[in-house]
């Protein structure tokens, strides 16, 4: 079976700018109002355990923050766009008969209006939200064995160093894409599979490992 595993949030959400608004309301942290700040954080490759440290974010703080996030973020999804062509990629990869799934830190409640307002969702066999930060293998793992998948006949599309650990946790196939949170630079240092700098490059990426499964 041809599966694709998207993360959603850096991935098809083009959403960093209402995370990082959102992650100010609620830590009032003066450095997530300072726009060149979070440029220099981003370009620096701050991955977000490092974001959280530096932020001062304790642990007992950090469940909290991310189940009130997921609430304002789902007043907000409608204002959210997708990253460009990544609808039709998701097109293309329908009509080509692959199963497409999602997970996501996010709730699947807001991915699944997001997706509905966008037109999208009827592309997707399966949401799956609520993952923690840091053990979205956990959820892959819940997909492979709900959906009567096989890791290596299915393969994880992220854009942040933590998707291609997820995905190498259970020996799942990883393309990272360039267009997310971490840097092309970054994501190197951590040997996906390929990396793809634009959705039609994934799309053709995707349709050329389907020939080779």
């Amino acid at each position: 079976m041809r599966t694709v595993i998207f993360d959603f949030d850096g991935t098809i959400a083009d959403s960093f700018d209402t995370v990082i608004a959102i992650a100010y309301k609620l830590t009032k942290k003066p450095e997530l109002a300072d726009i060149e700040y979070v440029k220099q954080m981003k370009a620096d490759n701050v991955g977000l355990r490092e974001a959280i440290k530096r932020l001062n974010i304790p642990k007992w703080k950090q469940l909290y923050l991310l189940q009130r996030g997921r609430s304002m973020i789902g007043r907000q999804i409608h204002q959210i766009p997708t990253f460009m062509q990544i609808d039709d990629t998701l097109r293309v990869l329908k009509e080509n008969n692959y199963s497409l799934y999602i997970i996501s830190s996010n709730s699947s409640a807001n991915i699944e209006r997001f997706l509905l307002e966008k037109g999208l969702l009827p592309y997707f066999a399966g949401v799956y939200g609520g993952a923690g930060l840091f053990n979205k293998s956990k959820l892959i793992n819940k997909i492979l064995k709900q959906e009567n998948l096989k890791a290596e006949s299915s393969v994880y599309v992220g854009d942040e160093v933590r998707d291609i650990l997820a995905a190498k946790e259970v020996n799942m196939p990883c393309i990272a894409v360039s267009w997310g949170y971490n840097s092309l630079d970054l994501l190197v240092q951590y040997s996906p599979m390929v990396i793809a700098r634009n959705p039609k490059q994934l799309e053709k990426i995707l349709l050329e490992w389907d020939k080779n499964l």
